[in-house]
């Protein structure tokens, strides 16, 4: 559609040519041969004249100029074209009785884009005016359509930044996460501004909830499917709820199922990946349940003086519409010990491509890298997992947004 528009105002657009020579009876001939061909046409002098009503009226499409003027000859004035940003795309053909080579080299070298030697044939300097103004016409409709792009990529940019400010807005603050837990970090990279990965909190009593969910896509669909899950978490969390984890995933599956208004020909399998830890502090227990997302706890072995991992498997079926979604996700409760560690993240990281041979990251060399670096902060894990990221990254392009959250109780 722009470029119908752009090509409309083109069309009806007359063409401006700049004749400069010193000669009035050149000017007079060149003049009526244009007028005939139906081109507008402006006269100069001399260089100084030429330049005056290229700089004051710099709409020319073509500038038709002789090599020997007084005072500034047609070299001069080319590279002044040239040298000037407003100018330099217009189109120079020099109209001259100099016919030897060295004058024809100078002229290409000074930025003419053609040579015409007088006495000229006046359909060879038609169809050669009409040939370069064509030209310059691609080359506008290029840089006209390029700048509408700009503008409209802005745009574009702008909402999306925009809908980022409301993403975060609706999603609990992780300062209030901060002030739950003894020590953690979250590592949040979005694909492109806006994420399908999102992390909600919620302390209830004397439980902490923590959601990680990986909605389907990324950019904005992802988003537009975490704001649901966010909205649809704050429903079914209350202030004074006492679900344990796979009930509320339960009940976040039915939801979104409705929403989305997902039947039996799974065509639109739209979900997330998502798992609840719901952390009482009260008993030392962690209830958890996870749709393809586990949970990870570092624990410090005193009597072999070293850390282990130890890994609590998620259920094998997404949150939203799938075979078994009558099935009930399966609650584990687990205890936990004063300076556990526990790390949820989604597949963002594991996926990524890099390496000497371009593979993903995977989940084996994930674990390893976090029993690595249990001697460090959490803050220091946050900045050398992102290092090893990067390392690994390199030059290619990041796959898939990354979400990662890492706590100490």
């Amino acid at each position: 559609m722009f470029y119908e528009i752009i090509m409309e105002n083109y069309k009806k657009k007359q063409r401006k040519i700049l004749v400069v020579d010193d000669m009035l009876a050149t000017r007079n001939i060149v003049g009526d041969i244009l007028r005939k061909a139906h081109y507008n046409s402006d006269f100069a002098g001399n260089g100084h004249q030429a330049l005056e009503l290229l700089k004051n009226y710099n709409d020319y499409d073509l500038v038709l100029l002789d090599i020997e003027m007084p005072e500034m000859n047609g070299f001069e004035v080319c590279r002044a074209i040239r040298q000037n940003d407003k100018l330099r795309e217009i189109p120079v053909i020099f109209l001259t009785s100099s016919d030897n080579v060295e004058n024809k080299v100078a002229g290409f070298n000074s930025g003419a884009q053609d040579y015409v030697i007088k006495p000229f044939n006046p359909k060879e300097l038609l169809a050669r005016v009409k040939t370069h103004i064509q030209l310059k016409q691609k080359s506008d409709i290029i840089k006209d359509m390029n700048n509408i792009l700009v503008k409209k990529n802005k745009e574009i940019t702008d909402s999306i930044s925009y809908a980022l400010h409301i993403q975060k807005a609706i999603a609990p603050p992780l300062e209030n996460l901060s002030k739950m837990v003894k020590d953690g970090f979250v590592m949040d990279k979005p694909k492109d501004i806006v994420s399908g990965d999102f992390l909600w909190h919620k302390n209830i009593g004397n439980s902490l909830y923590i959601v990680l969910a990986d909605c389907t896509g990324h950019g904005i669909p992802g988003a537009f499917m975490s704001v649901l899950g966010i909205s649809m978490l704050n429903e079914i969390i209350k202030d004074n709820s006492t679900l344990p984890p796979n009930q509320i995933l339960n009940r976040l599956r039915e939801k979104i199922i409705r929403a989305l208004n997902q039947n039996a020909d799974f065509k639109n399998k739209d979900g997330m990946d998502i798992c609840v830890c719901q952390i009482n502090f009260e008993n030392s227990t962690i209830q958890y349940s996870g749709a393809l997302i586990n949970l990870y706890i570092v624990r410090k072995d005193f009597l072999h003086n070293q850390h282990k991992l130890i890994k609590i498997s998620s259920d094998h079926m997404p949150v939203g519409i799938y075979p078994n979604a009558s099935k009930s996700f399966s609650n584990q409760v687990v205890d936990f010990v004063e300076g556990d560690r526990l790390y949820l993240f989604s597949d963002g990281y594991v996926s990524q491509f890099g390496g000497e041979e371009n593979k993903t990251f995977k989940i084996k060399r994930l674990r390893s890298e976090l029993l690595t670096i249990q001697h460090l902060s959490m803050a220091d894990q946050l900045t050398k997992l992102e290092d090893t990221l990067s390392d690994w990254k390199g030059n290619n392009e990041q796959v898939d947004d990354i979400l990662m959250l890492g706590i100490q109780v």
